[in-house]
């Protein structure tokens, strides 16, 4: 049986401190049971020399022992023992570093002639703000808030492509970001991996706030190079906190159907097919041509359209008009009956 690695596979023992070249051989001492030095080394293309110290490597990290006979012979501990043993030492260390944080945290206060944390810091370096997104995204534990709008605060790397398992994602979007190419497909596949999505007319900032510990809100929201204020736990926080929430209420849900197309979904009753279909697209914010071109009608159809479902849901704007029909078609979705 060959021990080296297929490419592409990832080495999931790196995570314990065992290097690609250890990983080999603990497998080959699986796959052979035992194996002496000169066999580890042929079969790994080493020399005598290094396989003996590669060996003694990997037994000084319980994944190997060696018998008492001339030439020794090494035999490969239990996987379930050892890697659980080394599992539970790197938790250990772990936990050991974290208590480290109050120290660290005073030390840095101490340092900037501060008492405390402070609740507002303003972050100007790009690198730092990525850096400190990519921590937020592997710390946060339970929800995710979301003010979307053009151009975006969050690249297109964020929890996106890494699944939060047990994190609540809510997102608002700005009617102007949804009608961007492009922009519709990215919140589907958001969705799709279990993002809740709305849409409002016009949002006033950017806003990302994670387990409503930590926000960050960039203080001019129409330049993406503006500096990033990040909010810790304090009143200001939880009144962004408190926006968002009367946004939500406020905001149209966003659903697509099996063919991945915006709908307003199950057909109400008093709602024809054309009606259905210029909805879910008004509350997006589309202009009339896109819609007119969507649902295949002419400009002066649609407005007539338009005009016509306003006075039935006796609503004044057009958005106004989506989001009635959006609550009546989905009251399960919107707390409404």
């Amino acid at each position: 049986m060959s021990t080296v690695r297929r490419k592409g596979t990832q080495r999931l023992l790196e995570a314990l401190g065992i290097d690609e070249l250890e990983e080999r051989a603990y497998r080959h001492l699986l796959a052979h049971r035992a194996a002496t030095a000169e066999e580890v080394a042929v079969a790994l293309s080493l020399s005598p020399r290094k396989a003996r110290s590669l060996l003694n490597d990997i037994e000084a990290k319980g994944l190997a022992s060696h018998s008492p006979q001339r030439p020794p012979r090494y035999i490969a501990s239990s996987p379930e023992l050892a890697v659980e043993a080394l599992a539970s030492q790197r938790l250990a260390d772990i936990e050991r570093a974290r208590s480290v944080i109050p120290q660290l945290k005073e030390q840095a206060a101490t340092s900037a002639g501060q008492e405390g944390e402070q609740p507002v810091e303003l972050i100007t370096s790009r690198a730092a703000l990525g850096q400190i997104l990519s921590q937020l995204r592997q710390t946060v534990q339970n929800e995710v808030i979301l003010f979307q709008r053009a151009p975006v605060l969050i690249p297109q790397q964020p929890y996106q492509s890494q699944k939060l398992v047990g994190v609540h994602v809510r997102s608002i979007s700005d009617a102007g970001l949804l009608a961007l190419p492009g922009a519709l497909s990215r919140v589907r596949m958001d969705m799709e991996a279990g993002e809740d999505a709305r849409v409002f007319p016009s949002l006033p900032v950017k806003l990302f706030v994670a387990d409503r510990r930590v926000g960050l809100m960039p203080l001019n929201a129409d330049d993406p190079a503006s500096p990033v204020m990040m909010v810790r736990s304090s009143s200001l926080l939880d009144a962004l906190c408190a926006l968002f929430e009367l946004t939500w209420e406020q905001s149209t849900p966003i659903v697509f159907n099996q063919s991945g197309e915006l709908t307003a979904g199950e057909r109400a009753a008093r709602l024809t097919e054309t009606a259905e279909r210029m909805i879910p697209l008004l509350a997006a914010g589309l202009n009339d041509k896109g819609i007119a071109h969507e649902v295949g009608i002419s400009v002066t159809t649609l407005n007539r359209r338009v005009a016509e479902l306003m006075k039935s849901f006796g609503t004044r704007t057009r958005f106004q008009l989506g989001w009635r029909a959006a609550l009546d078609a989905f009251p399960e979705r919107t707390g409404t009956e």
